[in-house]
């Protein structure tokens, strides 16, 4: 497993110094004059207590990043220098469009490249917390998820987790990531970046010799993968809640979910209180998560974008859950959600010149809109 404090730099530390300029102070505390401009706020207005700012979360599949002349998965994926530069340059160009502060990853197999890439775009905090398998020296497999953020890295580890009455730690599918963000007014939060198993059967020690071998086999295999990813989940969420419970900090969960929210492995996600049991939602109500999706306001006038296709069929997969320090009704209210935002046309109407070396999911943001007022 990879040492996450090898994978990013050193933090910064945000106190109030007299006699420091307004573009020091943006500077030092890391907000962008030109961000703060695009939110409606003049630069003068930072060095007034009340004003608002936005903070950015987005989670973006990068499908297969893995530079040449490696190969994904066999032997002969592999990308030309052509193709691994258009397939950058792509990702790039979206990236800017999202002006994003925080950035979860999912399949990446070259994280060197990736950070080099990302420290070229403004995000000098990049880390991991594992590594592909690697296989003859060059067939990658097993990607990992990654974070990307404008803002300094408090801490990076590993999400880990045990299941009842065994002894072994329980094995991920993707390594799930946990970083705690200094953000600006803020403070600290914890942000998790998840992969979940994907929806393809687990494989078989043997492969079948008729059909109905096949069938069975294929079926069996459907349901051990959607076991592993509500696993995953409900491990995932046991250490979020137990973070929670230890810090008092906000966090966000963002990734690729590989089944729609809904499907019965995440319900443990979305639970508010026990089992028949309303009386317990209310003690419960802080260490609630929430899709970011229904705290938008503006949701309920639009339908919601399908994130992957499976031919012309769509599906969300991919989300971003706030924790309950985010959500409307919480009071003094310390942010709302300004913008969801869900980058999809090379999905719904793609140029295959601009678009093929792209990625196979949609990229979604959030944006919210920060409270700094004093209460």
């Amino acid at each position: 497993m990879r040492d996450p404090y090898l994978c990013f730099s050193a933090s910064y530390t945000q106190v109030a110094l007299k006699g420091e300029s307004s573009s020091q102070q943006e500077t030092r505390l890391g907000i962008s004059t030109a961000k703060l401009h695009r939110s409606g706020i003049r630069s003068t207005e930072t060095q007034i207590l009340g004003f608002n700012m936005t903070i950015t979360f987005a989670t973006i599949n990068l499908f297969n990043y893995l530079a040449p002349p490696n190969a994904y998965y066999q032997f002969d994926n592999i990308y030309t220098q052509a193709e691994w530069q258009k397939k950058k340059q792509w990702f790039s160009q979206k990236i800017k469009q999202l002006d994003a502060d925080i950035i979860g990853f999912q399949e990446v197999f070259s994280f060197d490249e990736l950070r080099n890439q990302m420290m070229d775009l403004g995000y000098p905090y990049v880390a991991c917390v594992d590594e592909p398998i690697v296989k003859d020296g060059y067939i990658y497999s097993h990607p990992v998820v990654v974070i990307a953020s404008r803002y300094s890295l408090r801490q990076v580890s590993a999400v880990h987790g045990t299941l009842p009455n065994q002894a072994a730690p329980f094995c991920f599918n993707r390594t799930p990531l946990h970083a705690t963000v200094c953000l600006p007014m803020l403070g600290d939060i914890d942000v998790y970046i998840v992969h979940f198993k994907s929806q393809r059967p687990a494989e078989s020690p043997a492969a079948p010799h008729h059909l109905i071998d096949e069938w069975q086999q294929e079926t069996l295999g459907r349901w051990l993968s959607t076991v592993q990813r509500g696993f995953e989940a409900n491990l995932t969420h046991q250490y979020i809640v137990n973070t929670q419970k230890q810090t008092g900090r906000p966090c966000v969960l963002m990734g690729d979910f590989n089944k729609p929210l809904h499907h019965e492995e995440f319900q443990g996600l979305l639970s508010q209180a026990l089992y028949r049991r309303p009386e317990t939602q209310q003690p419960l109500a802080g260490y609630a998560l929430y899709d970011a999706w229904d705290l938008h306001t503006e949701s309920v006038e639009q339908p919601r974008k399908a994130t992957h296709y499976a031919g012309a069929t769509g599906s969300v997969l991919d989300y971003i859950l706030l924790s309950a320090d985010f959500a409307p009704f919480i009071q003094p209210m310390k942010s709302y959600i300004s913008h969801y935002t869900v980058l999809d046309q090379h999905l719904v109407n793609p140029s295959y010149e601009l678009d093929n070396f792209s990625t196979d999911h949609a990229l979604v943001a959030v944006t919210l809109k920060v409270n700094t007022a004093p209460s």
